[in-house]
């Protein structure tokens, strides 16, 4: 008992956490970009004005993160891709300290560190807090925005007022979809106006609003290019109510909190009673909106249309209201001490394992590991795919270009071979193509290399390059395929 009661201490507690944090965190900062992040460094690379430049012809990118990208990319830095990547921790600490601030004040004392815990740790947040994508600073200024909402509603403070709306204008220009936030929030204060009848100033947040969306208007133009080309859009299967409830309750975190909760039932089981701040119904309407609201609308969307946008990327606000309900769940019923302890031992079981950590859990997306075998041959000519959906629709035969970002991951990492490019999926005109080379410029080659993220190319370019008198091999490289064909 008097060794639980240390853990629950700050200073030992912070300690581990710290550890913990290096396990996990530190590994993920050393990885190489995958696709989208050397897009990152595509759009970034030559300067802030450039990156303004390429990102408004291409929908779904972030303007203004594009451009505070670019006072991070430094050349050919050994830390590039750690530099690259500080924008992303910054915004998760950021949400992180929001996420204990609303705990403590909503849920109780010594609640903001069980939420801190659950959401640094979530495994959809180590999937996507670390990349340098705009999500982690998108999560920050979405947790931002519904502090100050709740503060202003607690306050009827405009200087409140006025920071919700700098938080929220920034959600809008780091990432679209992250806006699905606004409903909730909308939700939230009807009920705040209906049924707890607090009317004070009310009037003032649709003028706030308003402004939002005044301050929001210059992005019109590249929301329409997205909303026209959303076709380009990930063309995945519609998902299945097993994907949502995943997201919603990812398992990794959730076998470990029931394991967990069970052990500290036995070992603790009966907790003091701490005053418990006065959340409220109000505050586990704005949660439970902001858990089920956009995940809910996803799915709904990509099953009614072509666009697939159910991913993990797109509803990661989700994982904030996640931490801060399973903290409430854990304050009732171990306490402020118990919930920190509970949640602790919660994520080290599976989601943030420091033994599975220390095994060094590699990306099979990574770039550089596939682009080292190429580099290692350098005379054999290599076909190499966009990796994009977007290649479907647009010039993939230009290859490289300036303005022109789906072959990002070789500006990222360049190759010495002789670049051959190609679409993300093979069509029978894309077949045509590589046939067609491989009968001309490819006639007197003795060895052609050619990478694979999609199945669908295997069993036709093997036999092709057999007909055309190669021998094949293959090596696995992550969730890549590298074909060797010589002659």
């Amino acid at each position: 008992m008097r060794l639980v009661s240390a853990v629950g201490q700050g200073r030992t507690l912070a300690v581990l956490l710290l550890v913990l944090a290096a396990t996990v965190w530190l590994p993920l900062l050393r990885r190489s970009f995958w696709v989208d992040e050397a897009g990152t460094f595509w759009m970034a690379h030559e300067g802030w004005w450039r990156a303004l430049q390429k990102t408004l012809h291409w929908p779904g990118q972030s303007v203004l993160y594009a451009a505070v990208e670019s006072f991070f990319c430094i050349g050919e830095s050994p830390w590039r891709e750690f530099l690259m990547r500080v924008p992303s921790i910054i915004g998760i600490c950021v949400a992180a300290y929001f996420l204990y601030r609303i705990a403590e004040r909503y849920i109780g004392v010594r609640a903001g560190l069980a939420a801190m815990i659950l959401f640094v740790f979530h495994p959809g947040v180590t999937a996507l807090g670390f990349q340098a994508r705009p999500y982690g600073l998108a999560l920050g200024a979405a947790t931002a925005s519904f502090w100050t909402l709740l503060e202003w509603e607690r306050t009827r403070s405009r200087a409140d007022l006025v920071l919700y709306m700098i938080a929220s204008i920034l959600v809008i220009y780091l990432h679209y979809f992250f806006a699905a936030i606004f409903a909730v929030q909308f939700l939230y204060l009807a009920f705040v106006l209906s049924v707890e009848r607090r009317r004070e100033r009310i009037w003032e947040w649709p003028v706030a609003m308003a402004g939002i969306v005044l301050a929001a208007a210059p992005l019109l133009p590249h929301l329409k290019l997205l909303v026209g080309e959303r076709n380009t859009l990930p063309f995945i299967l519609p998902p299945e109510l097993a994907e949502l409830t995943e997201l919603l309750t990812p398992s990794l975190l959730m076998a470990g909190l029931l394991v967990a909760g069970c052990l500290l039932a036995l070992l603790w089981p009966v907790r003091r009673r701490e005053k418990e701040a006065p959340g409220g119904r109000g505050f586990l309407i704005l949660a439970a909106g902001w858990w089920l609201f956009a995940p809910v609308l996803f799915m709904l969307v990509s099953r009614a249309t072509p666009m697939r946008i159910l991913v993990p990327r797109y509803i990661a606000p989700s994982y904030c209201a996640q931490a801060l309900l399973l903290t409430w769940v854990g304050y009732r019923l171990f306490g402020g001490v118990g919930s920190r302890i509970w949640a602790l031992v919660g994520v080290v079981l599976f989601a943030a394992n420091p033994l599975l950590q220390l095994r060094g859990k590699a990306s099979g997306e990574e770039l550089l590991p596939v682009i080292r075998v190429l580099r290692a041959r350098p005379e054999s000519p290599v076909f190499f795919p966009s990796l994009l959906p977007e290649s479907m629709f647009y010039n993939w035969r230009a290859g490289i270009q300036p303005d022109n970002y789906l072959f990002a991951p070789l500006v990222a990492y360049p190759i010495p071979n002789p670049f051959l490019p190609l679409p993300v999926k093979p069509t029978d005109e894309v077949r045509q193509y590589v046939s067609d080379l491989v009968t001309t410029r490819l006639s007197s080659v003795r060895e052609v290399l050619f990478v694979s993220h999609d199945e669908q190319w295997h069993a036709w370019i093997t036999e092709r390059m057999q007909r055309a008198g190669f021998h094949s091999s293959a090596l696995e490289v992550g969730h890549f395929r590298v074909f060797v064909f010589d002659r």
